[in-house]
C-alpha cells in the first residue's frame, strides 16, 4: 500500500472483525514556530497518543466510549476495543492549518478515488467500515456502487465482486448536537453482528 498516502492503523485482532473505522480528514498544526503536517503514520500517531489521553473531549474519547460502551472507559479498555479495529483518514494529506479547516472540492474527489484503492488493496480486506460524520459520508457515497438497504447503510462493490459494507454515524466530535455515544455504540454492535450480503 505504499502508493496510498494514509497508512492504516490495524489492531491485533482486526482480522477477526475486518471492522475498519474511518474518520473524515486531518489538519497541519503550529508548534514552537513551525507548521507540522500529518505523516502517512498518523491514524497510527494520532490514536495512540489520544487513546492515552481520554479525558479530553476528542474524536478519539466520543469513539471508545461508542465502542467500549462505557461512559469512561480507562486506556487498557479503549486500547481493547480499538485493537478489534483497523482505523484511518478518508481525505488524503493535510486540508490546512486548524481543526476547523475544511476540505476542498478537489480534496473530496481525491479522497473518494484514493479510498476505493485503499479498501481494495487492504488485507484482509475490510468487511464493514463505520464512517463517522455525515459531511464525509454524502461524499463518499458516489463510490458505493453496491446494494443499498437505507440512507446510513450501503455498500462498495470491489473488483472481485465483494461487497463491503458502511454504516453512517454522526461526527465524533459534534458539539452541536452532542454525540449519543451509548446509542451509537449500539447501532455499531448491531452493525458489527449483522450478516449482509457478502458478493454481487
Amino acid at each position: 500500500m505504499r502508493d496510498i498516502f494514509f497508512q492504516p492503523w490495524i489492531g491485533k485482532k482486526y482480522q477477526e472483525s475486518r471492522l475498519l473505522i474511518l474518520s473524515e480528514s486531518a489538519y497541519s498544526w503550529d508548534a514552537n514556530g513551525k507548521t507540522w503536517d500529518p505523516g502517512r503514520s498518523h491514524p497510527k500517531r494520532s490514536l495512540c497518543h489520544w487513546i492515552k489521553h481520554l479525558e479530553k473531549r476528542t474524536y478519539f474519547s466520543s469513539m471508545s466510549k461508542a465502542l467500549c460502551g462505557a461512559e469512561r472507559p480507562t486506556t487498557e479498555q479503549a486500547l481493547r476495543a480499538w485493537s478489534e479495529c483497523a482505523y484511518t483518514i478518508y481525505v488524503p494529506k493535510t486540508v490546512g492549518i486548524g481543526a476547523r479547516t475544511r476540505p476542498s472540492s478537489e480534496q473530496w474527489q481525491e479522497a473518494r478515488l484514493e479510498f476505493l484503492r485503499l479498501i481494495e488493496k487492504m488485507r484482509p480486506q475490510p468487511l464493514k467500515i463505520v464512517v463517522t460524520g455525515f459531511d464525509m459520508w454524502n461524499r463518499h457515497m458516489p463510490g458505493c456502487t453496491g446494494p443499498h438497504l437505507d440512507d446510513f447503510r450501503q455498500s462498495y462493490k470491489l473488483s472481485n465482486g465483494n461487497l463491503v459494507w458502511c454504516l453512517a454515524i454522526p461526527h465524533p466530535a459534534n458539539t452541536r448536537q452532542g454525540f449519543r455515544w451509548k446509542e451509537i455504540g449500539d447501532r455499531i454492535r448491531q452493525f458489527r453482528a449483522a450478516k449482509f450480503q457478502a458478493s454481487a
